[in-house]
């Protein structure tokens, strides 16, 4: 016999998610007799016994004097970790939606969910698997039970409703849970420090400001409607790796940050655009890693988030190959070798498709987290238009630009110090006269640095070919491609590059071009030495990113300069 224990934390993650979904969907039998604004959250007390509840949730469907609406449906169902929002000395919340609240009260509600639950015990690496009771059984492995609370719930606009998981009345006996809930009443929900950080996806709409400074709405799926604020410090990437990534109204978001009660909206600390429909979700985990091992392309992330399937160990083995898309902290495309290198420490988000048998998940996408090291750069590209040695300032106009919200045409400065490299078109290091002596009115500058408010303070900066994603290149190479490496062969001085960025040529984001090497070629490498060829391609063999210049022809190229780029 299981012995007995109190847990807290399950009806009201449940009941908070339903309400926070309402959002205007229909549904069930009956209108919800009008509606008002009203943000929703959830937290939890503290039970020293478990250190994960991981549970899925498919259907929530709230009852009124009105009928009843369903309110979320999900076949794959939301995974949550009921655990995770309290630190041991106060409460946590997670923010669920400013969400439309029926005028009558709420009389009770409707959970459908999988029938098992995955349990970490206090220390724990591997669950426990326990189901809820058999009376509230399903098919299809699901399980549905109804939670009527004391006083049916109401909330005025503008207010805020906390559900709390009442671990005092839960009940685990013999493998199997019998569940309640309570309305939380007590203090903190408006300090900023207790709410922790969560992301949804969903499509964007009223989009207002400019950059970095937008207000929208991001609508997820499921009809739940989120105020939605970015900042100067607001990460934005597009999911597919493509440079210059750009918020517009109908597009589908990733949002992660938390909700603040002063403005009553969600502020953003990373937006993703996405390339699928808001609906389409790639198993996902997150937290602190360990184990990175570049020889096989592997490493292990804590299961601290997780979308798609629940955790059953601690740590989820990560198998990464030359299809992953690896990206900073910043939100730039970076190559496998410094990916691997910054994995000492810090967090790992990845995207994938998880494989519960072996407890292993194949990236398809894998972005640093928080962490310490010199790996949360942006970068830009644009034709010059200002420029003082003196002062150490340049002024583009950008053409390209990675990991914050820019403008095609808009003006970025850049600043420069002690510490910034200098690089001609070539890749070779130039000393800060000899790169300012050369700068003429809309000659192409690329920037990598740290991006705060229309500035970047450039870790380097370098000349590149003029043109960008189809306009006109200059010199005897008029055409630069850039991208990740495929097909190498040493022998005929050849290799693929899947496009990431590109000058002088039509191109288009994730097409290949077959590069050959001219027998003249120089090459270099990513400090910008002078390389020959077989340690060129001997490096091109451990994969990563490379630039080429030369002519394109279609979807061939000739090069006459390659660089690695490591960056």
């Amino acid at each position: 016999m299981i012995s007995k224990h109190k847990i807290k934390w399950l009806f009201g993650l449940l009941a908070a998610l339903l309400i926070g979904l309402i959002a205007g969907c229909g549904g069930g039998g009956g209108s919800t007799g009008g509606s008002s604004g009203v943000s929703m959250f959830i937290t939890d007390n503290l039970d020293a016994g478990y250190d994960h509840v991981w549970i899925r949730i498919h259907e929530i469907e709230l009852e009124h004097s009105g009928g009843s609406t369903k309110v979320f449906d999900s076949s794959a169902g939301q995974v949550v970790d009921l655990r995770a929002l309290n630190n041991g000395s106060s409460n946590l919340f997670q923010f669920l939606g400013v969400s439309s609240f029926p005028s009558q009260p709420v009389t009770s509600i409707k959970f459908t969910v999988g029938r098992n639950l995955e349990l970490f015990t206090t220390g724990a690496t591997t669950s426990t698997t326990a189901a809820f009771a058999s009376t509230f059984d399903l098919p299809n492995g699901k399980s549905r039970f109804t939670v009527t609370p004391g006083t049916p719930i109401s909330a005025a606009s503008g207010s805020s409703v906390t559900f709390d998981f009442d671990l005092s009345q839960w009940n685990l006996s013999g493998g199997f849970v019998t569940p309640v809930v309570t309305i939380f009443s007590g203090s903190g929900l408006d300090n900023p420090a207790n709410h922790i950080n969560e992301d949804f996806k969903g499509t964007v709409s009223n989009l207002g400001g400019t950059a970095p400074n937008f207000t929208m709405t991001v609508t997820t799926a499921y009809g739940n409607a989120v105020p939605v604020r970015t900042d100067v410090n607001t990460v934005i990437l597009n999911s597919n790796g493509a440079p210059s990534p750009t918020i517009a109204n109908g597009k589908v978001v990733e949002v992660r940050g938390s909700f603040s009660t002063t403005s009553r909206a969600f502020l953003a600390t990373v937006v993703k655009i996405e390339d699928g429909p808001a609906n389409s979700d790639e198993d996902k985990v997150k937290g602190l890693v360990r184990n990175p091992n570049f020889g096989s392309l592997q490493f292990e992330v804590k299961a601290e988030l997780a979308r798609g399937f629940l955790p059953s160990d601690l740590w989820v083995l990560i198998q990464t190959n030359g299809s992953t898309r690896f990206f900073n902290r910043g939100g730039v495309v970076i190559t496998a070798q410094e990916f691997f290198a910054a994995l000492s420490s810090g967090s790992a988000e990845v995207e994938g498709t998880y494989d519960s048998n072996t407890n292993t998940m194949t990236a398809l996408k894998a972005k640093l987290e928080d962490g310490a090291g010199d790996d949360g750069y942006q970068e830009a590209r644009g034709g010059a238009t200002v420029w003082n040695e003196s002062a150490g300032t340049i002024s583009i106009s950008m053409s390209e630009w990675e990991g914050f919200a820019g403008s095609f045409g808009g003006n970025l400065n850049i600043t420069t110090n002690g510490s910034t490299l200098y690089r001609d078109e070539n890749g070779a290091t130039v000393s800060k006269a000899a790169f300012f002596g050369a700068i003429t009115a809309g000659r192409v500058v690329k920037v990598e640095g740290t991006y705060s408010g229309g500035t970047i303070l450039a870790k380097r900066v370098e000349f590149r070919n003029s043109g960008g994603g189809g306009g006109g290149g200059g010199g005897n190479d008029p055409h630069e491609v850039h991208g990740y490496l495929s097909n190498i062969n040493p022998g005929n001085r050849s290799f693929t590059v899947t496009l990431v960025s590109w000058s002088g040529f039509a191109g288009s984001h994730g097409t290949t071009i077959n590069v050959t090497m001219n027998s003249n070629a120089t090459y270099r490498n990513d400090n910008g030495d002078s390389i020959n060829e077989a340690t060129f391609f001997a490096a091109l063999l451990a994969g990563g990113l490379v630039e080429v210049d030369g002519t394109v022809s279609g979807s061939n190229m000739t090069g006459v300069k390659a660089k690695l780029d490591d960056d």
